[in-house]
């Protein structure tokens, strides 16, 4: 950390490729990034050259973490100093490529991330190729970036691969951008999620309720009503009982409607 700029330390474990970039805005924002380049004036004096030497040195020094350090031990001037991190800290063998060109052409859009996530890990994909010493990598991003869009975001792909004549990075990155915006935009929030799912189950709720009771008193009213078929027969019942009683002929008085073990009137003799 120096005065005016706020740096993180390197110390192996943060993107080198990062911390090289901002520290090269630092160095030329002190203007002795010269002293790296070379590109001095023919008319530069000696004594200037020393000076912006020293101060490159100890910016990048004092921004190294101790382990750092020892590994790039002593070096003469700032420009081997770079060189000598470059060397150390930019992976530049074919294993490494190909490694990271497979996980170029396979990336994928992580839907649980946002788009800002997503895109910061694709263009740190790239510049780790670049590194490599690929240049040409530029040409590729755009469609590679386009098929690692998901089925959620297939109306974007549709519109910028049948929309236009080319495509560039920042049209893709744009379009996603403005899809994100629309389902954040157009996506019921969870609470009204709930109401709505309260509402319904308060509905069905209801609804069964009420015809449960409405075939429970169907069901009472068939119990307590008599069918009229069945007071029919008992009808028919009574009037053949009252005819048979009727058709009844006692023995001991002659009389008609009940039989001799029922007449009030004094037994006869039998002859």
């Amino acid at each position: 950390m120096m005065s005016g700029y706020n740096l993180q330390v390197f110390d192996e474990k943060s993107d080198f490729a990062i911390w090289k970039q901002k520290m090269k805005g630092i160095l030329i924002q002190q203007k002795v990034f010269k002293a790296i380049s070379g590109a001095y004036p023919d008319n530069a004096s000696e004594e200037k050259i020393v000076e912006d030497d020293e101060i490159a040195y100890s910016s990048i020094i004092l921004n190294l973490s101790d382990t750092v350090i020892r590994k790039v031990g002593t070096q003469n001037s700032t420009k081997e100093l770079w060189e000598k991190l470059e060397e150390l800290y930019t992976e530049t063998s074919l294993p490494t490529k190909l490694f990271l060109l497979e996980n170029f052409f396979k990336y994928k859009l992580d839907l649980s991330k946002n788009i800002d996530e997503n895109i910061d890990e694709f263009t740190k994909l790239i510049q780790d190729i670049k590194l490599t010493g690929d240049k040409s990598i530029d040409a590729y991003s755009p469609i590679v970036l386009l098929n690692a869009i998901p089925d959620t975001y297939n109306d974007v792909k549709a519109a910028i691969k049948y929309g236009r004549d080319s495509v560039n990075l920042e049209t893709v990155i744009n379009g996603l951008k403005s899809k994100e915006i629309d389902l954040k935009t157009n996506k019921p929030s969870q609470s009204s999620n709930e109401v709505n799912m309260v509402r319904e189950r308060k509905k069905n709720s209801g609804y069964k309720f009420r015809r449960h009771s409405k075939n429970r008193s169907r069901s009472r009213g068939r119990s307590n009503s008599r069918p009229k078929y069945l007071d029919d027969k008992n009808s028919n019942e009574k009037q053949k009982e009252e005819k048979d009683r009727d058709d009844r002929r006692c023995y001991n008085c002659g009389g008609r409607g009940h039989f001799i073990k029922d007449c009030k009137k004094p037994k006869k003799k039998s002859e």
